[in-house]
């Protein structure tokens, strides 16, 4: 690789702010600044904004964690504009492709999808687009990599953005194998840089990460994954009435939308129809659904014509809706990583906003059996991968039972320490 332009000598660490002093960053980042309010309206960007932006504009590797609503997409959409050729992004979801492919296209950016809903006409207009040189920013599913590599003599792919990167570690390992493979598919495109973006990773995950996708001498961007204006509670319940009837008593007390998460697609439907004979507008949603009734709950739930929807966690990555202010857990997630990234979907404003886990004693068992995966999943982990959803689990049962603080129960096992707690039921 190349000179380290202005970046730290200390592998995978940006100097900071002040100490850019190289030309060619700085007129990339003015460029990309000149960019981002031309299509985004934002005079500049957040300071750990700036420094992936920078780093993946000199060429660099980046591994970036930062918060939910924290921007990240951005950090690579702004460079894309910049570059030549391409920019291919891995996301996980169809839904979190199309309202990003359909944001970008009301700002009059070049981007495009492909995904199994689209017919098959639909998919050759996308290829010619992108065998033209016509797109900016290509989203895919990690289980279409493989026909991009065997396009790659097409275009000049210039970055390969993966978005929602904690999914090779968390689902790579069990249903989505081809997480694992996006390394070599990198080397076959040709070894673009990488820009892998999250909002939660362990200190293994991101190891994790760094390591299948054969990052190189990775520019890190970790920032604090504390959000003050969450208020985190746990409350154990005798039945699943008595859960049921405290989870009703917050939403009506609560103003603003909510968001209920169960582990069961099956517990969707039940728990939906009991909020609705008390009168309370609640929504199922979870992977089983057709895309086009998913989308349409979707786009209800973000113009506010659903108050509750109540989902698997198949609902909420990436969606962009500000001011969620309640999620309830009516279950117990089987890592912490999950129920923080669930969680997390409230206040994305920056507002004051709940966070409550209602958990009855079979969730326990289920949590266990769920983490455990099962058949030919359970033998196609390796041991480590099986020792950190061990490490996981008992984390949520320690999360759930002992008086510690609730926040620091969660950030330690993100690898963060913090000094004083914002909010939770043990802390006030």
């Amino acid at each position: 690789m190349s000179t380290d332009h202005g970046l730290a000598r200390a592998p995978g660490v940006l100097a900071p702010a002040g100490a850019w002093r190289d030309t060619r960053s700085l007129s990339s980042l003015a460029a990309a600044r000149a960019a981002l309010e031309a299509a985004w309206g934002y005079p500049d960007f957040r300071f750990a904004q700036r420094r992936v932006v920078v780093g993946v504009l000199a060429g660099r590797d980046v591994l970036a964690v930062l918060p939910t609503g924290g921007g990240k997409s951005i950090c690579y959409q702004v460079p894309a504009l910049l570059l030549p050729g391409t920019t291919v992004v891995v996301s996980p979801l169809i839904s979190l492709m199309q309202d990003q492919v359909t944001a970008l296209e009301r700002r009059g950016i070049a981007a495009a999808y492909l995904s199994s809903s689209q017919r098959p006409a639909e998919q050759g207009t996308v290829w010619r687009r992108f065998g033209d040189g016509a797109l900016k920013l290509l989203y895919v599913a990690p289980e279409r990599m493989e026909q991009l590599v065997a396009r790659r003599g097409q275009v000049k792919v210039s970055l390969l953005a993966v978005d929602e990167a904690h999914c090779i570690s968390e689902w790579g390992h069990d249903f989505r194998p081809h997480y694992r493979a996006l390394g070599r598919q990198r080397v076959a495109l040709g070894n673009p840089p990488v820009a892998a973006v999250t909002a939660t990773a362990t200190p293994t995950t991101r190891e994790d990460i760094a390591r299948v996708l054969r990052l190189r001498r990775p520019v890190k961007v970790l920032h604090s994954f504390d959000r003050p204006n969450l208020h985190f509670s746990v409350k154990r319940h005798r039945d699943e009435r008595s859960r049921l009837k405290v989870a009703a008593r917050l939403l009506r007390a609560q103003s603003g939308t909510a968001i209920i998460y169960v582990p069961t697609r099956n517990r969707t439907d039940g728990v939906t129809a009991v909020l609705r004979r008390w009168g309370l507008n609640a929504w199922p949603y979870h992977a089983g659904l057709p895309g086009a009734d998913r989308r349409g709950l979707l786009e209800r739930f973000l113009d506010e014509s659903v108050d509750v929807m109540v989902a698997t966690n198949a609902f909420g990555m990436g969606i962009d809706k500000p001011d969620v202010r309640l999620v309830l857990h009516l279950g117990i997630p089987t890592r912490p990583e999950a129920y923080y990234q669930e969680a997390g979907r409230a206040g994305r404003d920056g507002e004051q906003s709940w966070c409550h886990l209602l958990w009855v004693k079979d969730d326990l068992k289920l949590a266990a059996a769920l983490a455990g995966g099962v058949g030919k999943t359970v033998l196609s982990q390796s041991p480590d991968h099986r020792g950190a959803r061990r490490e996981g689990l008992e984390t949520m049962r320690r999360y759930i039972t002992s008086w510690r603080c609730r926040r620091r129960v969660l950030l330690e096992y993100l690898g963060e320490e913090i000094q004083e707690c914002a909010g939770c039921d043990r802390c006030g």
